[in-house]
């Protein structure tokens, strides 16, 4: 079965049963580009605008009441859907498509009025009581709306990445505490360096993620900042009186936010996206440190028999498909991959974000992929990386202590008694002769066996005096 719409172009047969209308059905054709969805949160946040747009409408005294309330229903039937299995008979635009957004917006508006439509009893494609553009879309433009939404979703995402950050600092910080007593060898430049514990390395992991933390609220607060109510081009052109406050009051219902506000200046909501490359940012100083926190980890857990293995990390799979026995560091090797593919959604971010030309970004279509896919990216391995990997470290302490015992740095702490170049010498000895420092200081009388006690306690070199 078949049906015909006609817009500006012409006419085209659509399938019948389908809730996309014509603009859709020709971005679909024209943007046969990656096979990518939209991404859900993206398609859940245009409907809860739409919906506080009708009501916003409404109160304005732009929308009569049964229009209004068709609209609400329609919108809150869709919540219900599973977009990802239901996607050939709603949203079913590229996620990469024509700048700023406009068919995805138009997607919305057109799967809104038909399902308003059906409630009121009128055939899919008919616009009899509902029109995309004059009911759906009114009192906006893909120009106010999409920046709204692109905002709002990756809002969604970034609370969602805030709660693991949260998490995986206490797994930190609960690693912190039991392996506060096991003292290891320090290392500056990849040389042995003065002792340090291994809870302290883990507590310096447990503050990185709070600062992570801290960056990502930051950016949070520019994402709560929307031009919603700037219609075409910041000047609110079709808005009627009324509209911001009301639709602002109806987005903070919906995303249960009462934070969110509108832009001081309109048209800087229309042309900078800034909001989202600051968020964009916060991530990549995550990926960055998130980086080298795993790089640590693999080194410490290096061998078990030739590396460092000074951790022992859980295992979730064989390593190889030839060498029998082997376990590799799985879980953070993915996640060096996922926080490299963050860095280079971030590049890609800066160039869009530049892109934007006197009154709007077109590129916001992609920033919105980007940023979406970054945060579910980086949300999910910071859950893995818990999960699988943090909280089942295990200490090695005899590995550890060895190592210590070995190191010719346990000669720092005799600068103050024999001077920096004595016992550089001694550290010298100990390396070219193999022995531990400690052997060495009793075999030449440097110290007895009070002071070593005393100058060489290994815990109170750990700890400031």
């Amino acid at each position: 079965m078949k049906r015909i719409e006609k817009d500006s172009l012409g006419e085209l047969e659509l399938p019948a049963d389908v809730y996309y209308g014509i603009q859709s059905y020709r971005a679909s054709r024209n943007f046969q580009i990656s096979g990518t969805q939209i991404h859900p949160e993206l398609i859940r946040t245009y409907i809860l605008l739409k919906r506080s747009a009708a009501k916003a409408n409404y109160k304005a005294g732009a929308l009569p009441s049964d229009l209004c309330d068709a609209i609400v229903l329609a919108c809150n039937d869709l919540l219900k859907i599973d977009f990802k299995k239901s996607h050939d008979q709603y949203f079913i635009i590229d996620a990469y498509q024509a700048g700023a957004g406009t068919s995805q917006n138009m997607n919305a508006n057109e799967v809104i009025a038909n399902k308003a439509n059906e409630i009121l009893g009128h055939p899919l494609g008919s616009y009899k009581s509902i029109n995309p553009n004059d009911h759906v879309n009114m009192s906006q433009s893909t120009n106010d709306s999409y920046p709204t939404v692109m905002r709002l979703a990756t809002l969604t995402l970034s609370k969602k990445l805030v709660s693991e950050l949260t998490l995986l600092s206490g797994a930190f910080e609960r690693k912190a505490q039991e392996f506060d007593s096991v003292i290891k060898a320090g290392r500056t430049h990849l040389q042995d360096a003065v002792p340090i514990r291994l809870g302290q390395e883990f507590s310096a992991y447990k503050n990185v993620c709070d600062h992570l933390l801290g960056l990502v609220v930051h950016a949070q607060s520019f994402l709560r900042v929307l031009g919603i109510g700037g219609s075409a081009v910041g000047s609110g052109i079709n808005v009627p009186h009324g509209y911001r406050h009301y639709i602002i009051e109806e987005l903070k219902k919906s995303f249960e936010d009462d934070n969110l506000e509108l832009a001081a200046n309109m048209f800087e909501a229309m042309q900078s996206q800034m909001p989202l490359m600051i968020y964009s940012n916060a991530l990549r100083t995550a990926a960055l440190e998130f980086t080298r926190i795993c790089n640590d980890l693999r080194l410490m857990s290096s061998g078990p028999s030739t590396g460092l293995a000074e951790i022992t990390l859980p295992s979730t799979q064989p390593g190889s498909s030839i060498m029998p026995g082997k376990v590799n560091p799985s879980i953070l090797e993915m996640a060096n991959q996922v926080f490299f593919k963050v860095l280079g959604n971030d590049s890609a971010m800066s160039f869009t974000m530049q892109a934007g030309q006197l009154e709007l970004n077109v590129m916001m279509p992609v920033m919105a992929q980007l940023a979406l896919e970054s945060s579910l990216l980086m949300t999910n391995t910071l859950h893995t990386l818990r999960e699988l990997c943090i909280n089942g470290i295990k200490a090695n302490r005899e590995q550890c202590e060895r190592y210590v015992g070995m190191t010719s740095q346990i000669a720092t702490a005799l600068n103050p008694i024999i001077g920096y170049a004595k016992a550089g010498e001694l550290a010298k000895e100990a390396v070219k002769e193999h022995k531990s420092m400690f052997d060495l200081i009793r075999e030449k009388g440097i110290l007895t066996e009070t002071e070593m006690k005393k100058i060489l306690n290994l815990r109170e070199m750990t700890e400031p005096k």
